[in-house]
């Protein structure tokens, strides 16, 4: 049986896993220390801009962002190389963080790895419509009104009580909002361009 690649492609999900549930083991003090944090970022604290997203609330909120994350890759990223799977997180992780910077600069702290989930989900959706388009299509639409919803009348219930604490949803929006920026962004670096005349 041939393989597209020699690194075993559970690396990116254990690594990732890893790296969310570390944190969970250290200090308050030193957790603290890697959350995004608004007034230390503008202070030169830059890596909270990445490690923000691997901070949780506590285990139940790690768990069911780690479940997420593991479901995506699962349906959608186990056959991509995990170096791809692990950059577009990162990718993800960079927007919401940004997003969160420039559009809600009143929020001061974030902890969570559901924004970026958010991101790597639309992506994953919006590359499933090749294959699938019909599928795809429907979840995409649950989707953006599950974004409209939070928008407009808050977080879904029992999502606080699940999470253990305040639900940020504009992360959630940045975060597909990436999605879709790098969607259209790796379809232009590949789309064929120059095609030979007939």
């Amino acid at each position: 049986m041939e393989t597209r690649y020699a690194v075993n492609p559970l690396v990116c999900p254990l690594a990732i896993s890893l790296a969310c549930l570390l944190p969970g083991l250290l200090p308050t003090s030193l957790v603290d220390s890697l959350q995004y944090h608004h007034t230390a970022i503008a202070a030169g604290e830059w890596w909270r801009l990445i490690t923000g997203h691997l901070t949780h609330l506590g285990w139940g909120h790690l768990l069911m962002n780690l479940a997420g994350f593991w479901l995506i890759w699962g349906l959608f990223l186990s056959r991509d190389p995990p170096h791809r799977c692990a950059y577009r997180l990162l990718l993800m992780m960079l927007g919401v963080s940004f997003g969160l910077w420039f559009l809600t600069p009143e929020l001061a702290w974030y902890r969570g790895l559901s924004g970026a989930l958010h991101g790597l989900l639309c992506w994953a959706l919006l590359q499933q419509t090749r294959s699938q388009p019909g599928l795809a299509i429907l979840i995409l639409a649950s989707l953006w009104g599950k974004l409209a919803w939070e928008q407009w009348l808050g977080p879904i219930p029992g999502s606080e009580s699940l999470a253990s604490g305040r639900v940020i949803v504009d992360a959630h929006l940045y975060g597909a909002v990436s999605g879709v920026i790098l969607w259209g962004l790796e379809l232009m670096t590949t789309a064929p361009w120059h095609e030979d005349s007939a």
